[in-house]
């Protein structure tokens, strides 16, 4: 990061090790400017009380505390105005980009997904941005609070679920196990009319939901798409 004058703020990884967009979504959304540049808001001011923090609403309490976790990254930022902007290669920052490292790289993931179940994932019937979301979730790489603590963005104090369970928030919890967002599945059960026990794994979840035994062979892919 150089003077921020060549950055977007909210759609660029400058800060976090993710963009701003994806770790405080919400505060994307209610942002007026969504195509501010890191030198703009810098400009104007994003600390407490400052221009930057221009909203299409006013904020709940609970919003207001996702301001407060952006604003401590936002802490220590200082911007150099003599040196311009540039893109670097985190897995490679004295070589860069490489074909090689990246292969590397994306075959000794640790995350192994099955390529059968991750195909299944791609259905023309299903929204593509839920089709993406699906497959984040197979490799583990949404910014559940886990993986935030991970790449540093928030502090190990801060895993708590933001359904208000009390439990610490990962994928497997979110999408299975919170009392608020999980129990959407115990509904989907009813209305398809099967007893289902959901799994540790979210991707043996999504195979054996998708290849229900005992039911006939047309409704699986009614199945996937759900």
């Amino acid at each position: 990061m150089g003077g921020g004058s060549s950055t977007y703020f909210w759609l660029e990884n400058w800060v976090g090790g993710a963009s701003l967009q994806v770790q405080f979504p919400r505060q994307f959304d209610l942002a007026q400017n969504k195509r501010a540049t890191v030198k703009e808001k810098e400009g104007i001011g994003w600390a407490v009380g400052g221009g930057a923090r221009e909203w299409r609403r006013c904020l709940l309490s609970w919003e207001e505390e996702t301001v407060t976790e952006c604003l401590t990254l936002l802490f220590d930022i200082v911007l150099q105005d003599t040196i311009s902007d540039r893109w670097r290669w985190v897995l490679d920052l004295i070589n860069g980009y490489s074909v090689r490292g990246t292969y590397q790289y994306l075959t000794s993931t640790d995350t192994q997904v099955e390529r059968g179940l991750t195909d299944a994932v791609w259905l023309k019937q299903v929204p593509l941005i839920v089709s993406v979301f699906v497959w984040r979730l197979l490799r583990n790489i949404l910014p559940t609070k886990d993986n935030l603590v991970r790449r540093r963005v928030l502090q190990h104090d801060h895993t708590a679920c933001v359904g208000g369970c009390g439990s610490p928030e990962t994928a497997v919890h979110f999408i299975l196990r919170c009392d608020i967002f999980g129990s959407l599945w115990h509904s989907i059960y009813q209305w398809v009319g099967i007893s289902f026990i959901s799994l540790e794994m979210v991707s043996d979840h999504l195979h054996q939901f998708g290849y229900l035994a005992g039911l006939p062979r047309f409704i699986y892919p009614f199945l996937k798409v759900i």
